[in-house]
């Protein structure tokens, strides 16, 4: 992740110079250890021994969250279309883009700091309803309708019962069993396209030298 990778050249600045201990907020550059620069900023040119740490702003889709003596700030994080991705919190100069679901999904996969795979929510259909509606990380829950019960639009809270739709003169539609596989091959299309996409994306990491 970013935030590691920021870790990581922090963890270098400190340790690069051997036998140059510096304070908190500081960061070594040769015999000198330099103040670091704040969020929001880096670094564009190191201290000397006569004058301080010059900083400049992030500019573009660039930022820094944390005190630093980066020369480069760091690329803010584009949300993956092909995930159904898109920001959730819009990435500024001192914080990083967060991903998130759009309308009509939910998070299925979360990575290390924010969503990675959008879905979208299962559609409980006629001669069912829906048992738990889903969340911003939960799929909905559909069941059939109970014996002597139906329905017959999408995502329905309850179902009615039979009799007082034929006291009516009504006759509630037929096909129940087509519904249960219909729902079936629903859930594991979309069980699959998460679980592959996944596969690839560990994949593609992986191939990182």
């Amino acid at each position: 992740s970013r935030l590691k990778i920021f870790a990581m050249v922090l963890v270098a600045q400190l340790d690069g110079v051997e036998g140059v201990k510096c304070g908190r907020g500081e960061y070594p550059v040769g015999a000198e250890c330099c103040p670091m620069c704040g969020a929001g900023l880096r670094v564009y040119k190191h201290c000397t021994a006569s004058s301080s740490t010059t900083c400049i702003p992030c500019v573009g889709d660039t930022y820094t969250d944390h005190p630093n003596g980066l020369e480069h700030c760091m690329d803010c994080k584009l949300c993956d279309k092909g995930a159904n991705l898109v920001p959730e919190v819009a990435c500024t100069y001192t914080k990083n883009t967060v991903c998130g679901c759009p309308p009509g999904y939910f998070c299925s996969y979360f990575g290390t700091e924010d969503c990675e795979l959008c879905q979208h929510y299962t559609v409980c259909f006629p001669h069912s309803m829906v048992k738990v509606k889903g969340t911003k990380t939960t799929d909905n829950v559909c069941e059939a309708c109970p014996p002597g019960t139906f329905s017959t639009a999408n995502m329905p809270y309850n179902c009615t019962s039979q009799s007082i739709h034929q006291e009516d003169g009504l006759v509630p539609g037929e096909g129940r069993n087509i519904l249960y596989v219909t729902v079936f091959f629903v859930v594991l299309l979309v069980a699959a396209t998460g679980l592959a996409y996944i596969w690839q994306r560990r994949k593609r990491k992986n191939r990182v030298p």
